[in-house]
C-alpha cells in the first residue's frame, strides 16, 4: 500500500470526496451515472453542521473518506439520540480496494466519534456488499435486524456497535 494519510477533512476536500463518491457509485451500479439528486445530498451531508469528515489521501490526492455525525431518530425524521453517532459515508477509491485504507478510515472515524462523546456507532451498508459487511463486522459492528431499500431500491442493512 502506497502511503496514505487519515487526516481531518476541510471544506477544500468536498469537491475531490464527491469525486470519489462518483466513482464509487459508477463501480457499484455499472457505470451508471449518480443522479443529480444523490449528488446533492452527498454535498449536504458534508456541509451537515454536526458533520466531521476524515479523508484519507496518498500524493494523488484524495482515496478514501469517512464522515460520522449526530444520530436522529427514526432514521433522520426525529430530533437527535444522544451519545449515538451516525456514519453517513465510508467509501475508498474503487482503483484502491483491497489495500486496507477502509480499515483505517473505519478506525479514525470511530476514534473520532469517542472524541467527541459518542457512546454508539450505526451504519446502514449494501446488503449485497459482502466486503463491506466483512471491514464493519471485523471493526466490531453486528446487524441490527434492521433492513429496508434505498433511493435505488436496492436492500441495506442496518449495523450498530457500542464505543
Amino acid at each position: 500500500m502506497t502511503d496514505v494519510l487519515l487526516r481531518r477533512g476541510t471544506p477544500a476536500d468536498y469537491e475531490p470526496v464527491i469525486a470519489v463518491w462518483r466513482a464509487v457509485q459508477a463501480a457499484r451500479r455499472a457505470d451508471r451515472p449518480a443522479q443529480a439528486e444523490h449528488v446533492d445530498r452527498a454535498r449536504g451531508y458534508l456541509r451537515k453542521p454536526d458533520a466531521f469528515l476524515l479523508a484519507a489521501e496518498d500524493v494523488g490526492g484524495v482515496v478514501g473518506v469517512g464522515l460520522g455525525m449526530q444520530g436522529l431518530a427514526d432514521d433522520g425524521a426525529d430530533p437527535p439520540l444522544p451519545g449515538l453517532c451516525h456514519i453517513a459515508m465510508v467509501f475508498v477509491a474503487p482503483e484502491r480496494w483491497g489495500e486496507g485504507i477502509g480499515g483505517r478510515v473505519v478506525d479514525g472515524v470511530l476514534e473520532e466519534a469517542r472524541s467527541r462523546g459518542y457512546e454508539r456507532a450505526q451504519l446502514w451498508t449494501y446488503a449485497e456488499n459482502a466486503r463491506a459487511q466483512r471491514l464493519y463486522e471485523g471493526h466490531g459492528f453486528r446487524r441490527t435486524g434492521r433492513e429496508t431499500k434505498d433511493d435505488f431500491g436496492e436492500s441495506i442493512t442496518h449495523y450498530e456497535r457500542v464505543l
